[in-house]
């Protein structure tokens, strides 16, 4: 049994202008209102290349490609920024290290100022060198 034709395959070249077995194609371009016209002949190639510029998929590809890029961009376009933020972020860590080493020193001054004030001597309990004498609250409890 034939292989039976649709109406595309017995009409070749007609209806559908990127048909790409129709060979050329002659674009003839008239004014409208002067003599002045020009012909562009685009090859077999060229027309192949133009069904594909045209085709809906080309326009979704090239949509997200340019959402791609543009987020790109855009991320790009923030280097500089963030750069500046890391150099302020490492200032203000430098003037924190000094805080805490300057803290530090503090500290060890004024341990040894509190140790100084509490040695107490050896013969005497419950100076005033005393550390348990030293803000100490008297005990509410009873001594038999």
């Amino acid at each position: 049994m034939p292989h039976k034709m649709s109406w595309r395959e017995r009409v070749p070249g007609h209806g559908n202008i990127f048909t790409p077995h129709a060979g050329s194609m002659m674009i003839h371009v008239h004014r409208e209102s002067g003599l002045a016209h020009r012909t562009v002949t685009l090859k077999a190639w060229q027309v192949r290349a133009l069904r594909l510029v045209m085709s809906k998929w080309f326009f979704v590809a090239l949509g997200a490609a340019t959402l791609s890029w543009s987020y790109l961009a855009l991320q790009a376009a923030r280097v500089p920024m963030l750069k500046e933020r890391v150099a302020y972020l490492q200032l203000d860590a430098r003037r924190l290290d000094t805080l805490q080493h300057a803290l530090v020193q503090l500290q060890a001054r004024y341990d040894q100022v509190r140790k100084m004030l509490t040695a107490a001597p050896e013969g005497e309990k419950g100076a005033v060198g005393n550390p348990r004498s030293i803000g100490s609250v008297p005990s509410t409890a009873k001594q038999p």
